[in-house]
Protein backbone atom coordinates (compact mmCIF):
# COMPACT_ATOMS: atom_id res chain seq x y z
CA UNK A 1 0.00 0.00 0.00
CA UNK A 2 1.43 3.53 -0.88
CA UNK A 3 2.32 5.79 1.89
CA UNK A 4 0.73 9.32 0.67
CA UNK A 5 -1.86 10.20 -1.79
CA UNK A 6 -1.75 12.61 -4.50
CA UNK A 7 -4.75 14.74 -6.55
CA UNK A 8 -4.31 16.57 -9.93
CA UNK A 9 -6.74 19.47 -10.43
CA UNK A 10 -6.69 21.20 -13.80
CA UNK A 11 -9.14 22.19 -16.48
CA UNK A 12 -7.20 21.25 -19.21
CA UNK A 13 -7.28 16.99 -19.84
CA UNK A 14 -3.38 17.55 -21.60
CA UNK A 15 -2.17 19.09 -18.73
CA UNK A 16 -3.40 16.78 -16.22
CA UNK A 17 -2.18 14.05 -18.05
CA UNK A 18 0.91 15.79 -18.59
CA UNK A 19 1.64 15.93 -14.79
CA UNK A 20 0.72 12.27 -14.17
CA UNK A 21 2.64 11.07 -17.04
CA UNK A 22 5.62 13.56 -15.47
CA UNK A 23 6.55 11.29 -12.39
CA UNK A 24 7.00 7.58 -11.41
CA UNK A 25 4.03 7.71 -8.77
CA UNK A 26 4.86 4.37 -7.48
CA UNK A 27 8.63 4.38 -7.46
CA UNK A 28 8.02 7.53 -5.02
CA UNK A 29 5.61 5.72 -3.13
CA UNK A 30 2.64 7.99 -3.87
CA UNK A 31 -0.54 6.81 -5.17
CA UNK A 32 -3.04 8.94 -7.61
CA UNK A 33 -6.08 9.71 -5.66
CA UNK A 34 -7.24 10.86 -9.56
CA UNK A 35 -7.42 13.48 -11.23
CA UNK A 36 -10.24 16.45 -11.79
CA UNK A 37 -11.37 19.00 -14.07
CA UNK A 38 -12.69 21.40 -11.26
CA UNK A 39 -11.82 22.55 -8.01
CA UNK A 40 -15.87 21.78 -6.42
CA UNK A 41 -15.03 17.85 -7.66
CA UNK A 42 -11.63 17.73 -6.45
CA UNK A 43 -13.16 19.46 -2.71
CA UNK A 44 -15.81 16.53 -2.73
CA UNK A 45 -12.99 14.08 -3.09
CA UNK A 46 -10.89 15.49 -0.44
CA UNK A 47 -13.66 15.74 1.99
CA UNK A 48 -14.21 11.79 1.05
CA UNK A 49 -10.61 10.21 1.01
CA UNK A 50 -7.02 10.93 2.27
CA UNK A 51 -4.99 13.26 0.14
CA UNK A 52 -1.61 13.99 1.15
CA UNK A 53 -0.85 16.25 -1.66
CA UNK A 54 -3.03 18.44 -4.20
CA UNK A 55 -1.34 19.92 -7.48
CA UNK A 56 -3.99 22.53 -8.87
CA UNK A 57 -4.39 24.70 -11.21
CA UNK A 58 -4.93 28.36 -10.09
CA UNK A 59 -7.40 29.59 -12.95
CA UNK A 60 -10.40 27.04 -12.98
CA UNK A 61 -14.17 27.68 -13.56
CA UNK A 62 -16.47 26.63 -10.76
CA UNK A 63 -14.44 26.98 -8.61
CA UNK A 64 -10.84 28.41 -9.02
CA UNK A 65 -7.84 26.57 -7.27
CA UNK A 66 -6.79 28.95 -4.13
CA UNK A 67 -10.55 28.77 -3.05
CA UNK A 68 -9.69 25.17 -3.37
CA UNK A 69 -6.62 25.61 -1.90
CA UNK A 70 -7.98 27.14 1.37
CA UNK A 71 -10.85 24.87 1.67
CA UNK A 72 -8.51 21.84 1.17
CA UNK A 73 -6.53 23.43 3.80
CA UNK A 74 -9.40 23.73 6.41
CA UNK A 75 -10.52 20.55 5.74
CA UNK A 76 -7.10 18.88 6.50
CA UNK A 77 -4.95 21.24 7.92
CA UNK A 78 -1.84 19.20 6.47
CA UNK A 79 -2.47 18.46 2.84
CA UNK A 80 0.43 20.10 1.25
CA UNK A 81 -0.59 22.33 -2.22
CA UNK A 82 0.79 22.84 -5.10
CA UNK A 83 -0.06 25.71 -7.82
CA UNK A 84 0.07 25.18 -11.38
CA UNK A 85 0.65 28.60 -13.39
CA UNK A 86 0.91 30.56 -16.15
CA UNK A 87 3.39 33.30 -16.12
CA UNK A 88 0.47 35.69 -16.33
CA UNK A 89 -0.64 34.76 -12.59
CA UNK A 90 2.02 35.66 -10.59
CA UNK A 91 -0.40 37.41 -8.49
CA UNK A 92 -2.31 34.58 -7.61
CA UNK A 93 0.84 32.56 -7.24
CA UNK A 94 1.42 35.34 -4.20
CA UNK A 95 -1.84 34.77 -2.70
CA UNK A 96 -1.33 31.16 -2.79
CA UNK A 97 1.64 31.29 -1.01
CA UNK A 98 0.34 33.46 1.34
CA UNK A 99 -2.24 30.85 2.67
CA UNK A 100 -0.38 28.48 2.75
CA UNK A 101 1.20 26.44 -0.56
CA UNK A 102 3.92 24.90 -0.55
CA UNK A 103 5.26 25.58 -4.50
CA UNK A 104 4.41 26.16 -7.76
CA UNK A 105 5.20 25.19 -11.51
CA UNK A 106 4.46 26.68 -14.99
CA UNK A 107 2.15 24.77 -16.63
CA UNK A 108 3.85 25.64 -20.06
CA UNK A 109 7.00 24.87 -19.26
CA UNK A 110 6.51 21.98 -17.00
CA UNK A 111 9.78 19.66 -17.28
CA UNK A 112 9.72 16.44 -14.91
CA UNK A 113 12.52 17.41 -13.04
CA UNK A 114 11.23 20.56 -11.53
CA UNK A 115 7.84 18.01 -10.85
CA UNK A 116 9.51 15.86 -9.26
CA UNK A 117 11.55 18.46 -7.03
CA UNK A 118 8.90 19.71 -6.23
CA UNK A 119 6.63 16.42 -5.16
CA UNK A 120 9.76 15.05 -2.81
CA UNK A 121 10.03 18.44 -0.91
CA UNK A 122 6.02 17.77 -0.24
CA UNK A 123 6.99 14.16 1.05
CA UNK A 124 9.84 15.66 3.10
CA UNK A 125 7.68 17.65 4.51
CA UNK A 126 5.01 15.18 5.20
CA UNK A 127 7.43 12.67 6.32
CA UNK A 128 8.76 15.25 8.94
CA UNK A 129 5.48 15.92 10.38
CA UNK A 130 5.10 12.56 10.81
CA UNK A 131 8.24 11.67 12.63
CA UNK A 132 7.51 14.93 14.74
CA UNK A 133 4.15 13.20 15.80
CA UNK A 134 5.49 9.61 16.75
CA UNK A 135 8.55 11.59 18.54
CA UNK A 136 5.63 13.32 21.45
CA UNK A 137 3.01 10.56 20.91
CA UNK A 138 2.69 8.66 23.63
CA UNK A 139 1.53 4.92 24.15
CA UNK A 140 -1.24 3.69 23.06
CA UNK A 141 -1.54 7.39 21.89
CA UNK A 142 -3.83 7.80 18.43
CA UNK A 143 -1.61 9.97 16.36
CA UNK A 144 -2.81 13.55 15.14
CA UNK A 145 -3.03 12.79 11.37
CA UNK A 146 -5.03 9.37 12.06
CA UNK A 147 -7.13 10.89 14.71
CA UNK A 148 -8.03 13.90 12.15
CA UNK A 149 -8.84 10.95 9.98
CA UNK A 150 -11.03 9.12 12.40
CA UNK A 151 -12.73 13.01 13.02
CA UNK A 152 -13.63 13.77 9.59
CA UNK A 153 -14.93 9.58 9.35
CA UNK A 154 -16.70 10.32 12.58
CA UNK A 155 -18.56 13.62 11.25
CA UNK A 156 -19.45 11.98 8.37
CA UNK A 157 -20.75 9.36 9.74
CA UNK A 158 -22.91 11.09 12.21
CA UNK A 159 -23.92 13.99 10.93
CA UNK A 160 -23.64 13.79 6.66
CA UNK A 161 -25.05 9.60 7.92
CA UNK A 162 -23.01 7.84 6.04
CA UNK A 163 -23.89 4.12 6.09
CA UNK A 164 -20.85 3.31 8.06
CA UNK A 165 -17.80 3.66 8.97
CA UNK A 166 -14.35 2.75 6.76
CA UNK A 167 -13.11 -1.03 8.21
CA UNK A 168 -9.79 0.94 9.14
CA UNK A 169 -11.57 4.41 9.98
CA UNK A 170 -11.59 4.13 13.89
CA UNK A 171 -8.80 3.44 16.93
CA UNK A 172 -9.10 -0.14 18.34
CA UNK A 173 -10.50 1.27 21.78
CA UNK A 174 -13.55 1.65 19.78
CA UNK A 175 -14.03 -1.69 19.80
CA UNK A 176 -14.19 -1.91 23.54
CA UNK A 177 -16.48 -0.10 26.22
CA UNK A 178 -16.23 4.09 25.67
CA UNK A 179 -18.68 6.90 27.31
CA UNK A 180 -20.26 9.73 24.56
CA UNK A 181 -20.53 13.19 25.60
CA UNK A 182 -22.82 15.61 23.73
CA UNK A 183 -21.51 19.06 24.69
CA UNK A 184 -23.86 22.43 24.00
CA UNK A 185 -22.59 25.68 24.51
CA UNK A 186 -24.58 27.65 27.00
CA UNK A 187 -25.50 31.78 26.61
CA UNK A 188 -24.61 31.35 23.03
CA UNK A 189 -27.31 34.12 21.85
CA UNK A 190 -25.25 36.55 24.63
CA UNK A 191 -21.90 35.53 22.89
CA UNK A 192 -22.91 36.39 19.63
CA UNK A 193 -24.74 39.57 20.63
CA UNK A 194 -21.33 40.68 22.56
CA UNK A 195 -18.55 39.21 21.05
CA UNK A 196 -19.64 38.03 18.11
CA UNK A 197 -19.78 34.39 15.88
CA UNK A 198 -16.07 34.25 15.18
CA UNK A 199 -15.36 34.79 19.11
CA UNK A 200 -17.80 32.15 19.56
CA UNK A 201 -15.36 30.10 17.17
CA UNK A 202 -12.81 30.41 18.72
CA UNK A 203 -14.51 28.91 21.80
CA UNK A 204 -15.68 26.30 20.63
CA UNK A 205 -11.74 25.48 19.20
CA UNK A 206 -10.80 26.21 23.04
CA UNK A 207 -13.38 23.23 24.17
CA UNK A 208 -12.03 20.64 21.92
CA UNK A 209 -8.11 21.74 22.74
CA UNK A 210 -8.93 21.76 26.38
CA UNK A 211 -10.70 17.77 26.06
CA UNK A 212 -7.49 16.93 24.33
CA UNK A 213 -5.36 18.25 27.00
CA UNK A 214 -7.00 16.06 29.83
CA UNK A 215 -8.25 13.09 27.47
CA UNK A 216 -5.49 13.25 24.45
CA UNK A 217 -6.83 9.56 23.45
CA UNK A 218 -10.34 10.71 23.12
CA UNK A 219 -12.05 11.90 19.44
CA UNK A 220 -13.88 15.45 19.20
CA UNK A 221 -16.09 16.74 16.60
CA UNK A 222 -18.59 19.58 15.96
CA UNK A 223 -21.46 18.25 15.09
CA UNK A 224 -24.13 21.49 15.32
CA UNK A 225 -23.39 25.01 15.16
CA UNK A 226 -22.61 25.07 18.98
CA UNK A 227 -22.03 21.54 19.73
CA UNK A 228 -19.84 19.22 20.34
CA UNK A 229 -20.00 15.11 20.51
CA UNK A 230 -16.69 13.76 22.77
CA UNK A 231 -16.06 10.00 22.51
CA UNK A 232 -13.76 8.74 25.23
CA UNK A 233 -12.10 5.95 26.30
CA UNK A 234 -12.74 2.93 28.95
CA UNK A 235 -11.40 4.33 31.74
CA UNK A 236 -12.97 8.24 31.94
CA UNK A 237 -16.14 6.37 32.24
CA UNK A 238 -18.68 7.66 35.56
CA UNK A 239 -20.33 10.79 36.51
CA UNK A 240 -17.28 12.02 39.13
CA UNK A 241 -15.11 11.95 35.99
CA UNK A 242 -17.21 13.65 33.57
CA UNK A 243 -17.75 16.69 36.57
CA UNK A 244 -14.34 17.42 36.14
CA UNK A 245 -14.11 17.20 32.95
CA UNK A 246 -16.47 19.58 33.05
CA UNK A 247 -14.79 22.18 35.51
CA UNK A 248 -12.05 21.66 32.90
CA UNK A 249 -13.77 23.23 30.23
CA UNK A 250 -15.43 25.75 31.73
CA UNK A 251 -12.07 26.88 33.41
CA UNK A 252 -9.75 26.77 30.43
CA UNK A 253 -12.58 28.70 28.11
CA UNK A 254 -14.82 30.81 30.71
CA UNK A 255 -17.91 29.45 29.41
CA UNK A 256 -20.31 27.14 30.40
CA UNK A 257 -21.37 23.67 29.18
CA UNK A 258 -24.51 21.77 29.34
CA UNK A 259 -23.00 17.44 29.11
CA UNK A 260 -25.26 14.37 27.86
CA UNK A 261 -23.39 11.31 28.21
CA UNK A 262 -23.93 7.24 27.83
CA UNK A 263 -22.31 4.28 27.31
CA UNK A 264 -21.18 2.23 24.21
CA UNK A 265 -19.77 -0.51 22.66
CA UNK A 266 -17.94 -0.84 19.62
CA UNK A 267 -18.30 1.30 16.41
CA UNK A 268 -21.91 -0.01 15.41
CA UNK A 269 -23.20 1.87 18.58
CA UNK A 270 -21.28 5.29 17.77
CA UNK A 271 -24.40 6.77 16.25
CA UNK A 272 -26.55 5.43 18.45
CA UNK A 273 -24.27 6.64 21.23
CA UNK A 274 -24.58 10.60 19.41
CA UNK A 275 -28.30 10.18 19.29
CA UNK A 276 -28.75 9.01 22.81
CA UNK A 277 -26.56 12.07 24.57
CA UNK A 278 -27.82 14.53 22.81
CA UNK A 279 -31.54 13.51 23.90
CA UNK A 280 -29.56 13.55 27.54
CA UNK A 281 -28.67 17.10 26.84
CA UNK A 282 -31.46 18.19 25.88
CA UNK A 283 -33.05 18.06 29.28
CA UNK A 284 -31.06 20.95 30.13
CA UNK A 285 -33.98 22.92 28.35
CA UNK A 286 -36.24 21.63 31.21
CA UNK A 287 -33.72 21.34 34.01
CA UNK A 288 -30.81 24.16 33.86
CA UNK A 289 -27.33 23.70 32.58
CA UNK A 290 -25.13 20.37 34.08
CA UNK A 291 -24.34 17.01 33.27
CA UNK A 292 -27.42 14.65 32.24
CA UNK A 293 -26.81 10.90 32.05
CA UNK A 294 -29.49 9.48 29.08
CA UNK A 295 -29.97 6.12 32.21
CA UNK A 296 -31.51 8.20 34.47
CA UNK A 297 -35.38 8.06 34.28
CA UNK A 298 -37.40 10.53 31.86
CA UNK A 299 -40.53 12.08 32.48
CA UNK A 300 -42.64 11.06 29.68
CA UNK A 301 -46.57 12.88 28.54
CA UNK A 302 -48.59 11.87 25.96
CA UNK A 303 -50.11 15.44 25.08
CA UNK A 304 -50.63 19.01 26.38
CA UNK A 305 -52.07 22.52 25.75
CA UNK A 306 -50.73 24.17 22.11
CA UNK A 307 -49.52 28.02 22.61
CA UNK A 308 -51.31 29.49 19.35
CA UNK A 309 -54.67 28.27 20.40
CA UNK A 310 -54.34 29.80 24.00
CA UNK A 311 -51.72 32.87 23.15
CA UNK A 312 -53.15 34.38 20.24
CA UNK A 313 -56.44 35.80 21.11
CA UNK A 314 -54.10 37.50 24.22
CA UNK A 315 -51.61 38.97 21.46
CA UNK A 316 -54.24 40.03 19.09
CA UNK A 317 -56.01 42.05 21.86
CA UNK A 318 -52.48 43.23 22.94
CA UNK A 319 -53.41 42.05 26.20
CA UNK A 320 -50.10 42.06 28.51
CA UNK A 321 -51.88 40.50 31.51
CA UNK A 322 -53.66 37.84 29.48
CA UNK A 323 -50.41 37.10 27.66
CA UNK A 324 -48.35 36.30 30.86
CA UNK A 325 -51.37 33.83 31.90
CA UNK A 326 -50.91 31.94 28.87
CA UNK A 327 -47.05 31.30 29.19
CA UNK A 328 -47.57 30.64 32.41
CA UNK A 329 -49.99 27.92 31.84
CA UNK A 330 -47.66 26.97 28.84
CA UNK A 331 -44.46 26.59 30.55
CA UNK A 332 -46.23 25.09 33.60
CA UNK A 333 -47.77 22.56 31.28
CA UNK A 334 -44.31 21.57 30.24
CA UNK A 335 -41.87 22.44 33.01
CA UNK A 336 -40.87 18.44 33.15
CA UNK A 337 -40.13 17.85 30.03
CA UNK A 338 -42.31 14.97 27.90
CA UNK A 339 -41.84 16.83 24.37
CA UNK A 340 -39.11 17.93 22.78
CA UNK A 341 -37.67 21.49 22.95
CA UNK A 342 -37.37 21.80 18.98
CA UNK A 343 -41.60 20.97 19.40
CA UNK A 344 -41.85 24.09 21.70
CA UNK A 345 -39.69 25.89 19.71
CA UNK A 346 -41.74 25.26 16.73
CA UNK A 347 -45.28 26.54 18.13
CA UNK A 348 -43.72 29.88 19.63
CA UNK A 349 -42.45 30.58 16.08
CA UNK A 350 -45.67 29.64 14.75
CA UNK A 351 -47.11 32.29 16.88
CA UNK A 352 -44.99 35.06 15.26
CA UNK A 353 -45.86 33.88 12.06
CA UNK A 354 -49.67 33.80 12.64
CA UNK A 355 -49.49 37.27 13.87
CA UNK A 356 -47.32 39.05 11.40
CA UNK A 357 -46.50 36.92 8.12
CA UNK A 358 -47.70 39.42 6.43
CA UNK A 359 -47.39 42.87 8.18
CA UNK A 360 -43.19 42.76 9.11
CA UNK A 361 -40.54 42.70 6.30
CA UNK A 362 -39.89 38.67 6.37
CA UNK A 363 -36.32 38.85 7.32
CA UNK A 364 -37.02 40.76 10.53
CA UNK A 365 -39.28 37.37 11.69
CA UNK A 366 -37.19 34.78 10.21
CA UNK A 367 -34.75 36.34 12.55
CA UNK A 368 -36.82 36.50 15.20
CA UNK A 369 -37.38 32.40 14.28
CA UNK A 370 -33.54 32.18 14.43
CA UNK A 371 -33.58 33.87 18.27
CA UNK A 372 -36.27 31.63 19.55
CA UNK A 373 -34.63 28.62 18.45
CA UNK A 374 -31.54 29.43 19.90
CA UNK A 375 -33.18 29.86 23.40
CA UNK A 376 -31.56 27.28 25.94
CA UNK A 377 -34.64 26.77 28.62
CA UNK A 378 -38.69 26.93 28.57
CA UNK A 379 -38.35 30.27 30.90
CA UNK A 380 -36.05 31.86 28.54
CA UNK A 381 -38.53 30.69 25.16
CA UNK A 382 -41.34 31.98 27.24
CA UNK A 383 -39.82 35.53 27.90
CA UNK A 384 -38.53 35.70 24.77
CA UNK A 385 -41.34 35.01 22.77
CA UNK A 386 -43.82 37.87 24.82
CA UNK A 387 -40.54 40.42 23.93
CA UNK A 388 -40.70 39.75 20.38
CA UNK A 389 -44.44 39.71 20.32
CA UNK A 390 -44.18 43.83 21.02
CA UNK A 391 -40.70 44.15 19.42
CA UNK A 392 -42.41 43.22 15.52
CA UNK A 393 -45.18 45.37 16.67
CA UNK A 394 -42.73 47.95 17.08
CA UNK A 395 -40.52 47.57 14.24
CA UNK A 396 -43.53 47.44 11.72
CA UNK A 397 -44.38 51.14 12.98
CA UNK A 398 -40.07 52.28 12.61
CA UNK A 399 -40.10 50.59 9.12
CA UNK A 400 -42.57 52.88 8.08
CA UNK A 401 -41.12 55.92 9.78
CA UNK A 402 -37.75 55.08 8.28
CA UNK A 403 -38.94 54.61 4.87
CA UNK A 404 -38.46 57.87 3.83
CA UNK A 405 -35.37 58.99 6.15
CA UNK A 406 -32.10 58.11 5.05
CA UNK A 407 -30.95 54.68 5.49
CA UNK A 408 -30.14 54.15 9.34
CA UNK A 409 -27.41 51.60 8.40
CA UNK A 410 -25.82 54.47 5.81
CA UNK A 411 -25.68 56.67 9.02
CA UNK A 412 -24.51 53.31 11.47
CA UNK A 413 -21.89 52.86 8.78
CA UNK A 414 -20.30 56.27 9.38
CA UNK A 415 -20.64 55.91 12.83
CA UNK A 416 -18.95 52.84 13.48
CA UNK A 417 -16.11 53.51 10.85
CA UNK A 418 -15.22 56.96 12.64
CA UNK A 419 -15.10 54.85 16.06
CA UNK A 420 -14.07 51.13 15.37
CA UNK A 421 -10.79 51.29 17.82
CA UNK A 422 -13.11 52.61 20.58
CA UNK A 423 -15.06 50.48 22.87
CA UNK A 424 -18.49 50.52 20.77
CA UNK A 425 -21.91 48.75 22.02
CA UNK A 426 -24.56 47.92 19.72
CA UNK A 427 -26.78 50.12 21.81
CA UNK A 428 -24.95 53.06 21.25
CA UNK A 429 -24.87 52.75 17.59
CA UNK A 430 -28.52 51.84 17.44
CA UNK A 431 -29.11 55.20 19.76
CA UNK A 432 -27.01 57.26 17.62
CA UNK A 433 -28.98 56.70 14.33
CA UNK A 434 -32.49 56.84 16.40
CA UNK A 435 -33.60 53.21 15.87
CA UNK A 436 -34.17 50.51 18.36
CA UNK A 437 -31.48 47.86 19.53
CA UNK A 438 -33.48 44.81 18.02
CA UNK A 439 -34.59 46.83 14.91
CA UNK A 440 -30.99 48.09 14.16
CA UNK A 441 -29.64 44.61 14.72
CA UNK A 442 -31.82 42.43 12.38
CA UNK A 443 -31.79 45.68 9.39
CA UNK A 444 -27.58 45.74 10.04
CA UNK A 445 -26.93 42.01 9.61
CA UNK A 446 -29.19 42.07 6.46
CA UNK A 447 -27.72 45.42 4.99
CA UNK A 448 -24.13 43.86 5.10
CA UNK A 449 -24.39 40.56 5.74
CA UNK A 450 -22.80 40.30 9.26
CA UNK A 451 -24.27 40.96 12.61
CA UNK A 452 -22.74 44.20 14.32
CA UNK A 453 -19.75 42.91 16.56
CA UNK A 454 -17.98 40.90 13.69
CA UNK A 455 -18.34 43.81 11.67
CA UNK A 456 -16.49 45.30 14.24
CA UNK A 457 -14.13 42.77 14.48
CA UNK A 458 -13.35 42.54 10.46
CA UNK A 459 -12.05 46.41 10.39
CA UNK A 460 -10.05 45.69 13.83
CA UNK A 461 -8.40 42.70 12.21
CA UNK A 462 -7.76 45.17 8.88
CA UNK A 463 -6.13 47.18 10.79
CA UNK A 464 -4.22 44.85 12.70
CA UNK A 465 -2.87 43.64 9.08
CA UNK A 466 -1.79 47.07 8.12
CA UNK A 467 0.25 47.78 11.35
CA UNK A 468 1.41 44.28 11.44
CA UNK A 469 2.61 45.17 7.43
CA UNK A 470 3.95 49.02 7.80
CA UNK A 471 5.52 48.75 11.57
CA UNK A 472 7.89 47.68 14.17
CA UNK A 473 4.85 47.54 16.61
CA UNK A 474 5.14 44.43 18.61
CA UNK A 475 2.19 41.66 18.60
CA UNK A 476 0.67 43.29 21.88
CA UNK A 477 0.76 47.26 20.60
CA UNK A 478 -1.00 46.11 17.44
CA UNK A 479 -3.03 44.23 19.50
CA UNK A 480 -3.96 47.86 21.46
CA UNK A 481 -3.78 49.81 18.48
CA UNK A 482 -6.37 47.55 16.60
CA UNK A 483 -9.40 47.76 19.33
CA UNK A 484 -8.49 44.32 21.40
CA UNK A 485 -7.65 44.72 24.93
CA UNK A 486 -6.41 41.02 25.40
CA UNK A 487 -3.66 40.19 22.85
CA UNK A 488 -3.85 36.55 23.36
CA UNK A 489 -7.94 36.52 22.20
CA UNK A 490 -6.52 38.67 19.43
CA UNK A 491 -3.80 36.21 18.61
CA UNK A 492 -5.99 33.45 18.34
CA UNK A 493 -8.79 35.20 16.32
CA UNK A 494 -6.27 36.40 13.91
CA UNK A 495 -5.54 33.37 12.87
CA UNK A 496 -8.50 32.18 12.56
CA UNK A 497 -9.56 34.71 10.31
CA UNK A 498 -5.89 35.06 8.22
CA UNK A 499 -5.01 30.94 8.51
CA UNK A 500 -1.74 32.28 10.39
CA UNK A 501 -0.58 33.59 13.62
CA UNK A 502 -0.20 37.91 13.53
CA UNK A 503 4.03 36.76 13.59
CA UNK A 504 3.75 34.40 10.77
CA UNK A 505 1.67 36.95 9.00
CA UNK A 506 4.18 39.57 9.41
CA UNK A 507 7.01 37.11 8.08
CA UNK A 508 4.55 36.29 4.56
CA UNK A 509 4.14 39.56 3.75
CA UNK A 510 7.93 40.80 4.07
CA UNK A 511 9.51 37.28 2.53
CA UNK A 512 6.70 37.71 -0.17
CA UNK A 513 7.30 42.02 -0.54
CA UNK A 514 11.20 40.71 -0.51
CA UNK A 515 11.04 37.66 -3.16
CA UNK A 516 8.30 40.25 -5.36
CA UNK A 517 11.03 42.66 -5.71
CA UNK A 518 13.93 40.32 -5.89
CA UNK A 519 12.35 38.18 -8.93
CA UNK A 520 10.85 41.25 -10.65
CA UNK A 521 14.60 43.02 -10.69
CA UNK A 522 14.22 47.40 -9.65
CA UNK A 523 11.72 48.45 -7.60
CA UNK A 524 10.92 51.49 -10.06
Amino acid sequence: MMQWRALIVDDEPVIRMGIKASVDWAAEQIELAGDCANGAEALEVIARESVHILITDIKMPIMDGLTLASRAMAVNPRIKVVLVSSYNDFEYVRQGLKIGAIDYILKHTLEPEELLLVIRKCKELLVEEQRKERLHQRPNEMSVRDRMRFEQELKRHLVHRTEHLPEDGYPSWVMGLYRAMYVKLNRVYAIEEQQGYLFKSVLLDQLVDSFYRVVPNGVAIQTAENELFFVLPSGVPEAVEISKLKQALEKDSDVTVTIGHTTGSGHGSLRECFLASREAAERGFFKGAGIYDHRDPVYVRAAGKRLPSTLLPYAADEDESGIDRSLREWCSEWENGGISPAVLKEEACRVLSLMYKHSVDPYALVESFDRLFKTESLPELSRLLKEQIFELRKHKTEVQTNQAARNPIDRALDYINARYLESLTLQEVADAVHVSKNYFSILFKKITGHNFIDYVILLRVQKARELLVTTDLKVYEVAEQSGFNDVKYFSKLFKKMTGCSPVDYRDKQMASADGFWGAGGNAE
